[in-house]
């Protein structure tokens, strides 16, 4: 049993929380051997070789993450360290996916105007290709799926088009069929990195573009609708007023904000992040503040990142630098977010190049050790459950690199007394992990002699709340919260 928060209530000179913290580490790594270019076909011919890791796709309730590189792969991760589960699909790379869990498919968008279906595998079972989708338009950058409807019959995507202009196709996941096309306007010609705000009912996309030609940064904020009437665009923000090329987002719908991170291509200039507020309803989003906030000098080429709203952290994560790192940001209310340091991961037995300099990370060890160890963090997946990160790289075998997430939870977020004398609080931690409350009113006893009052209520997805019995004195009381 770990004894975790500890809540001094009804007093009047107010009410205390000492924060238990749990710090921000790497776990370890899962290495995907054999590299399967030295795997035999039935016809004696090798397996395609392994590619970077460029899409993940979660579903954390089940226990299962799944890496996109050359291939698709499951990953069991319940224990210590992820566990490849069945057999790998053949893909090809993506850069974005979505994911329903409760249809069991996950959702590729490519070039060429294609989404690619793959069925999950129930439990134990492999995943397996389970059809596509070919649309009218140049090239599929983005995908976000609604499942606000518990009916997996009912669940929809969005698929951000590239054109001139752009569009969002509509498309019903049960039929996998199209049934309506939002138009942007002209000129919005090239979006991405979509996420999804399906309890409000809004979905983001990003201007997308590379290193190469960079442009004035911007999101693009779409309605959700029902059945098959098309989205509605609300309207694009300028995020800032110098053209960078933005490569990786996530979404704290907790608080509402996005962040998007730039990946300049260069060791030469910092990085920027940008922290948006999305907009009540169908108002539009606000930079926080407009032109982003710059990393510290060589802190460069950042290609994925990590939410953890519960936590109050994002992580950035990079690409050339030797060995790989993390950098932890608090996400700082409604002001802008604070870097403030970094994780470096597990280095090689080899000489790196320069930092920003790109070779090949490949080895044919049997042991799968990479000569510059843990670098090219491509994409990352965040399981809220348990509080755990996994991140896929750019590396032949494949790797993935799991990091305990720091988290100062629970955190109290309000309390109250009731008529009646009836004490209420209410605080987040890590969602299905209530927690059994206990009280006492002398501090000086050990937690093992406090009085168990009962289990606290999971209110919404990592919102707790704790309803006491009236008080029979004035004597100040203490409140513990205590987790498997």
């Amino acid at each position: 049993m770990k004894n975790k928060v500890m809540l001094i209530g009804w007093l009047a000179a107010g009410f205390g929380l000492p924060a238990h913290a749990g710090s921000l580490q790497r776990t370890g790594h899962t290495t995907l051997t054999p590299r399967h270019n030295s795997v035999t076909n039935a016809d004696g011919t090798f397996m395609a070789d392994d590619k970077g890791l460029y899409a993940a796709v979660i579903d954390p309730a089940n226990g299962y993450a799944y890496f996109f590189g050359s291939y698709m792969v499951k990953l069991d991760i319940t224990g210590n360290l992820p566990v490849k589960v069945g057999s790998n699909v053949l893909t090809g790379q993506f850069t974005e996916g979505a994911i329903d869990p409760a249809a069991g498919y996950a959702y590729m968008p490519k070039s060429g105007g294609l989404i690619e279906r793959y069925s999950l595998g129930a439990g134990t079972n492999s995943p397996a290709a389970a059809g596509s989708l070919s649309l009218t338009a140049s090239g599929a950058t983005s995908i976000v799926i609604d499942d606000s409807d518990p009916n997996p019959a009912n669940h929809y995507g969005y698929v951000l088009c590239s054109g001139n202009p752009a569009t969002v196709v509509k498309v019903a996941l049960a039929s996998f069929t199209p049934v309506a096309t939002l138009t942007l306007n002209a000129g919005e010609t090239s979006f991405g990195w979509g996420q999804i705000d399906a309890k409000n009912g809004y979905a983001y996309f990003a201007s997308y573009v590379l290193y190469t030609s960079p442009a004035i940064p911007q999101i693009l904020k779409i309605k959700l609708t029902g059945g098959t009437n098309a989205p509605i665009r609300l309207g694009t923000v300028n995020l800032g007023a110098t053209p960078v090329p933005l490569w990786t987002s996530s979404i704290d719908t907790l608080h509402g904000y996005a962040y998007y991170a730039t990946d300049n291509g260069t060791t030469n200039v910092p990085e920027t992040i940008f922290k948006v507020k999305l907009g009540s309803g169908d108002s539009l989003p606000a930079p926080v503040p407009f032109g982003g906030v710059s990393l510290r000098t060589n802190e460069v080429q950042i290609v994925s990142q990590i939410m953890d709203p519960l936590g109050g952290y994002v992580y950035f994560n990079d690409d050339n630098t030797y060995p790989g790192r993390l950098y932890q940001f608090t996400l700082n209310g409604t002001n802008p977010p604070v870097e403030i340091g970094y994780l470096q991961l597990q280095g090689g037995a080899q000489t790196p190049p320069p930092n920003g300099v790109t070779t090949n990370n490949t080895t044919t060890n049997a042991d799968g050790n990479l000569p510059f160890g843990e670098v090219y963090l491509r994409s990352a997946v965040f399981d809220p459950m348990r509080g755990f990160a996994y991140i896929g790289q750019d590396s032949r075998p494949n790797q993935i690199v799991k990091i305990q997430v720091a988290r100062d939870t629970p955190v109290l977020t309000g309390s109250t007394l009731l008529p009646g004398n009836i004490f209420q609080f209410n605080f987040t931690n890590t969602p299905g992990v209530a927690g059994t409350v206990l009280a006492t009113t002398n501090l000086s006893l050990s937690a093992s002699n406090w009085n168990a009052l009962g289990t606290a209520a999971e209110v919404s997805p990592g919102q707790f709340q704790f309803t006491d019995a009236p008080a029979t004195n004035s004597s100040p009381r203490f409140y513990l919260i205590r987790s498997p």
